[in-house]
């Protein structure tokens, strides 16, 4: 099977703590078979006296995201909400550890289940929307 990254917006590296347009830096985990490997800790620099969810910013965001199917954040807005999944990279609000986050993912990949799936991570009505 083949391995996929995510992001997760988290200041301490133990829980995802951060909104996302409060992200100025996101950590870089790739999911494998068997074990999760820290990639990065991936620099955000978003342009100054503009909102998160402007379209640079939109774009400093997408392309910091580049290489990631999903993203793990404390809350996100619909207006970026829906920028992101227009891209194919699909945002998650939990209040989780990293840990749990890892945990979940693996055990997901035992099952043969190898993309992140949204029903695991559900924990924001707006999470839930279509």
């Amino acid at each position: 099977m083949l391995s996929y990254r995510i992001a997760i917006a988290s200041s301490d590296g133990d829980t995802v703590n951060l909104h996302f347009g409060q992200a100025t830096n996101l950590l870089i985990y790739e999911i494998g078979e068997e074990k999760v490997d820290f990639i990065e800790d991936r620099k955000v620099e978003l342009v100054a006296g503009e909102a998160a969810h402007a379209e640079a910013n939109m774009e400093i965001f997408v392309d910091a995201l580049r290489d990631c199917s999903a993203i793990f954040v404390r809350r996100i807005g619909e207006r970026s909400l829906r920028y992101l999944r227009e891209r194919n990279i699909t945002a998650f609000e939990v209040n989780f550890s990293l840990n749990h986050i890892f945990n979940t993912l693996l055990k997901n990949r035992r099952r043969g289940r190898v993309r992140v799936l949204r029903e695991n991570f559900q924990t924001n009505k707006s999470i839930k929307r279509t």
